[in-house]
Order: C-alpha cells, then sequence, then structure tokens
C-alpha cells in the first residue's frame, strides 16, 4: 500500500471518485431501464404511479389507432395545447410589485405575461413563465370542459384578487392573496351548489418545451426541463428534455406538482381535503408543456372548498421552504439532499458578510478541509507506520510468495501487532466523497450562483470557465499533488495515475465554474497540508539519525 498523507484527491481518492462515478452512470442506466416512462412513452394504468392515460383526444386516437378510450373528463386540453375560444370577451387585471408582474384574466382567472423582475435569462431578456399561445397560467375550468370557467374579476386588496363563475344554479368564487417576497399565490376555491353533471374542477400549468444543452458523462450538462411529481410518499421526476418524444402520464394523490427548468419552476402545492390527480402531457413536435391538476369530489356536497398555493418564480432552495417544506422537493439536491441544504445554508451565512459567493465557496472548502483535518492526520499517522513496516511485508511477500492464504494471514497478524489498519487512509475520502456530490448538485442548480460574478474574467458562478483557466489550475495543481505524495506503486500503475488530472480537468471543463473553484481551492489546501506533513516527518528523521 503507498504512502497516501491522507490529502482530498490523492491517487486512490481519484481511482475512487472515477469508480464512483462509472458506478453511478451505471446506476442511472438502471434506473432507466427499471422505469421505461423515463425512455419511452409509458403504457396507461390504474396505479398511482407511472400510469400513463385521460390527455388524449378521440382525434389523437384514432390516428393513432389506439385500443384505449377517453372519458369526458379526459378531453379537456388536448395534448397539443389547442384552446377552445371563450364564449365571453376576455379581460385582464395588472399586477405588480418588487419582484413580479402579471395581468389576471378573467378567462380562467389565470396568469398572464408573468414577469420575474429581478431575473434574466443567458441573453438578458426578461424571465417570462408560463407563456403558451391561447394559454394562462393556474387556469381554471371544468373537468371534461375544453373551455375555461369565465370569471367576473375583482381586485379586493393591493393584494388580493376575487373572481366569480356562474354555471347555472351553481357558483364558484376563487379568491388568491400574492405573497410579495415569495412569489406565490395562497389560493382558495368555494364551490357552490355543484350541479347534477359536475365532475370538478382543473388548474393548468402550460410551459413552452425548454430544449436544453445535451451533455455527456464527461461532460454533463444541467439544463433541463422535468415535472416533478409527488404523489403519496413518492416524488417522481420525468426529465422532459431528455426523454426526446412524447410523454403523457397520469399520477394520483398528488401533493405537489412543479414544472422546472435549471433555475426556474412553475408549482401548485395541494392543501385541499379533496386530493387531486394530476395528468401530464409533453410534446416537443409542438414544443409545448401540460400539467393539469383535477380535483374530482368524490362526494358532493353544498359546499365544496378547495385549497392550494401556486408559486412561479426561482429555484431557490431557501424561498420555496419558507413557502412549505415540502417546496424544496423541487430543488433537486440528489441522494445527499440533507448534506447539500447543509452546505448552502453555510453558503448563505459565509455570503452574509463575505457578499460574494466565490468568496463564499472558498470559505466553504477551507470549512470542509479543517473539518476532516483531525482524520487527515488520523490517516497520516497510519499510513506512516504502514511505511515503516514495509520492509517486514516484503520480507512475507517473498518467504509466502507460493501460499497467498498464509501470506494475507501472516500480514493481518503483522498489521494488527503493529496497530496498522489498511483501511485508515480512506476515511477522510470517504468522508469527502458525500460532500463533493452534494455540492456538485447544489453549485450546479443554485439560483443563488447564476449570474452571480466572483471577480475578473468569471462573471457567472453557475456558467463554465470561459477561458479554461480554472480547470487548467485545477489539472496543474492536481499533478503537483500527486507527484510530492510519496507511492510504493509500480512505474506502471505511477504512469497511468498522471493521466488522472488531465481526466479531471476534461470533466470539469463544462461544469459551473463555482464547482471547479471548490475543487481548485481543495487541491491547493491538500497541497499545504502535504508539504507540512512532509516537514515533520524530514524533522523526526534527523532527529533519529541524530540519536543515532
Amino acid at each position: 500500500m503507498e504512502e497516501n498523507k491522507g490529502s482530498f484527491l490523492d491517487p486512490r481518492t481519484l481511482i475512487a471518485i472515477v469508480l464512483v462515478g462509472l458506478i453511478w452512470f451505471g446506476w442511472q442506466t438502471y434506473l432507466n431501464k427499471k422505469y421505461p416512462h423515463i425512455k419511452t412513452p409509458p403504457v396507461a394504468t390504474e396505479q398511482a404511479a407511472n400510469s400513463t392515460t385521460g390527455t388524449t383526444t378521440a382525434a389523437d386516437q384514432t390516428a393513432s389507432g389506439a385500443a384505449a378510450t377517453t372519458t369526458a373528463e379526459g378531453t379537456k386540453k388536448s395534448a397539443d395545447l389547442v384552446p377552445a375560444k371563450p364564449a365571453v370577451a376576455e379581460s385582464r387585471l395588472k399586477y405588480e410589485n418588487n419582484n413580479v408582474s402579471f395581468e389576471v384574466s378573467s378567462q380562467g382567472m389565470g396568469l398572464k405575461n408573468l414577469l420575474l423582475k429581478n431575473h434574466r435569462d443567458r441573453k438578458m431578456d426578461p424571465i417570462v413563465l408560463g407563456v403558451v399561445e391561447g394559454e394562462s397560467l393556474f387556469s381554471m375550468a371544468l373537468v371534461g370542459d375544453a373551455k375555461p370557467l369565465s370569471f367576473a374579476v375583482t381586485q379586493k386588496s393591493e393584494h388580493v384578487f376575487e373572481g366569480v363563475a356562474l354555471v347555472g344554479d351553481m357558483k364558484i368564487t376563487r379568491t388568491f392573496e400574492v405573497d410579495t417576497e415569495l412569489n406565490a399565490l395562497k389560493t382558495t376555491v368555494y364551490i357552490q351548489k355543484p350541479t347534477a353533471d359536475f365532475k370538478g374542477v382543473s388548474v393548468s400549468l402550460p410551459e413552452k418545451f425548454y430544449e436544453g444543452e445535451t451533455g455527456s458523462f464527461l461532460m454533463p450538462s444541467f439544463e433541463h426541463q422535468e415535472f416533478v411529481v409527488k404523489h403519496g410518499t413518492e416524488t417522481e421526476r420525468v426529465n422532459i428534455t431528455s426523454h426526446g418524444d412524447r410523454y403523457e402520464g397520469t399520477f394520483n394523490t398528488v401533493g405537489l406538482i412543479a414544472i422546472g427548468s435549471q433555475y426556474f419552476a412553475t408549482a401548485i402545492l395541494d392543501k385541499s381535503q379533496v386530493i387531486p390527480e394530476v395528468r401530464l402531457n409533453a410534446d416537443p413536435t409542438r414544443k409545448s408543456v401540460l400539467a393539469e391538476v383535477l380535483y374530482k369530489p368524490s362526494t358532493m356536497k353544498d359546499m365544496i372548498e378547495l385549497n392550494f398555493t401556486a408559486y412561479a418564480g426561482p429555484k431557490s432552495l431557501v424561498a420555496l421552504e419558507k413557502i412549505d417544506k415540502s417546496m424544496g422537493t423541487i430543488v433537486n439536491l440528489g441522494f445527499f439532499t440533507a448534506i447539500g441544504k447543509l452546505l448552502l445554508n453555510i453558503l448563505y451565512w459565509f455570503h452574509g458578510f463575505a457578499m460574494n459567493w466565490g468568496v463564499a465557496i472558498i470559505l466553504l472548502t477551507i470549512l470542509v478541509r479543517l473539518i476532516v483535518l483531525p482524520f487527515n492526520i488520523a490517516s497520516y499517522k497510519s499510513m506512516k507506520k504502514m511505511q515503516d513496516i514495509q520492509p517486514q511485508i516484503k520480507s512475507l511477500r517473498e518467504r509466502y510468495k507460493e501460499d497467498p492464504q498464509t501470506l494475507n494471514k501472516e500480514m493481518m497478524t503483522l498489521m494488527r501487532e503493529s496497530k496498522v489498519n489498511p483501511l485508515g487512509g480512506c476515511l477522510p475520502m470517504l468522508l469527502q466523497m458525500p460532500v463533493f456530490f452534494a455540492l456538485y448538485q447544489c453549485l450546479g442548480q443554485s439560483i443563488e450562483l447564476y449570474q452571480a460574478p466572483f471577480f475578473g474574467w468569471i462573471t457567472d458562478l453557475s456558467l463554465k470557465d470561459p477561458f479554461y483557466v480554472l480547470p487548467i489550475l485545477m489539472g496543474v495543481s492536481m499533478y503537483i499533488q500527486q507527484k510530492i505524495t510519496p507511492t510504493t506503486m509500480d512505474p506502471a500503475q505511477a504512469k497511468v495515475m498522471q493521466f488522472l488530472p488531465v481526466v479531471f480537468s476534461l470533466m470539469m471543463v463544462s461544469l459551473p465554474s463555482g464547482l471547479t473553484l471548490y475543487i481548485f481551492v481543495s487541491t491547493l489546501f491538500g497541497i499545504i497540508q502535504q508539504q507540512i506533513f512532509m516537514k515533520d516527518k524530514k524533522g523526526a528523521i534527523k532527529a533519529q539519525e541524530a540519536k543515532a
């Protein structure tokens, strides 16, 4: 075993990271095979998850020759998002605060031209959500009816709107209050004297189909569009961008539905006694995405009350969890979600006084290295003991080279008597791997880093380094760290290890510069730590020579 000083990106760590990456890639491939709706249009079922029925029109079925039929409830909005012409002329009320502006339409009491005033896209154009021709965001209609309800809308106060729709003797009153800080609409719907043919109401989340940049295993891309559905105790994500084909799906007992891109999302969080179902549709040929939330009461009462919170804005974990803890599900922090949330909170704390997200990342990196420093020291001591017994190990290998079983037994006895843990050098690596993957997810999707400058040529920490300076510096520093780390590898293994800094540099070329900054600073810390350990070792050797 080589004498590894316990640094983060030592040779064994690099090999472990590559192996973990390959396992990760294999796991994703396995999931795609296990859940076929990710890659292929799913087959209709009656189960809560992965069922896909209800949004195809009769015309579509005839054209495709499908054997299944849809009910009247399933014809509300054809999957092609072709709106029906309203029977009454549309009117709109304008709303604006410091964060957002939109118009409230009388048709469905939905929102049109919802503009996020504090954010712009990569081309510096305004961010507008829910923009689909003929549609409005959070529009309401009767289940089974293609056209939205016609509301008489009034503005009851500065941030409160109320709409009343009459359908025969049935009266539907919808009220929402704008949360000016969180871009949320707290919505209440009262349905009085529902008619005999009343089947429920639906709320729509339309969005344009987003064609993100394609990535690869070595150069992944965070840019994508997805459905996020929390139904029962499960949360499912359907990557619309990578799906390729038209997607249709139905989920029951839904508590949360969202359509999200890398940094922005629209969502509905249910708070009602009537638990809704959700129908999803994505059609890349028509560049349209639609989620329909259907409230279908199982029993009829003279008064039915529905409550939900609608959201349209940035995917800020802190802001979303202020609305409701479950809203944080929209932000995908991967397997190490708990660690990711902790890292984001620490980043916020550092940014509070540094006022620069790049500096906050540097401080976070140093903090992580300091936390694992005691383990690195223990690892160094373990490796030093391992180095001390190398002559004895070599002797055992020569003595028992024809008897591997006895060799292993004798080596374990030697290590036990010498109090050497052969896995001691792996502990710091194992501790930092979850941090690395959690930070990978955080920095790749945090709206806080979106268009956030660091200094000089790095004007956006969420984008790759435009001049590839950080990936190159990271590769050089990793090579230096590798060179100054003593090893007992054979020459062939050592040559293979020399290519790992190049591989990691290529992997980081297209990733957010904030993540590359973390790796670079961590490697520099490791080099300094290595030099200190080496200095202590040389001092100990000189002391022993003086005594001799």
